[in-house]
């Protein structure tokens, strides 16, 4: 895979990611919380996701490397 590829992926990860962790922070600050522990709920869901995607990537593009 070329890097250019790569990139858009990577850009396409981390705008997906920080939709979501928008979208979990309002939504805790909606329900009456903090908006500082908002804002921590929205950090968490946006590092979580984000390396899930990563490790889902990188698995998805290793290919097998089974040795002999």
């Amino acid at each position: 895979m070329d890097s250019t590829a790569r990139a858009l992926w990577l850009a396409l990860m981390i705008f997906f990611s920080l939709a979501l962790g928008a979208v979990a922070g309002l939504l805790d600050w909606a329900s009456g919380s903090n908006p500082f522990a908002a804002v921590l709920k929205g950090g968490g869901a946006f590092a979580a996701t984000l390396l899930l995607l990563l490790a889902v990537f990188h698995f998805a593009t290793s290919g097998s490397k089974a040795k002999p």
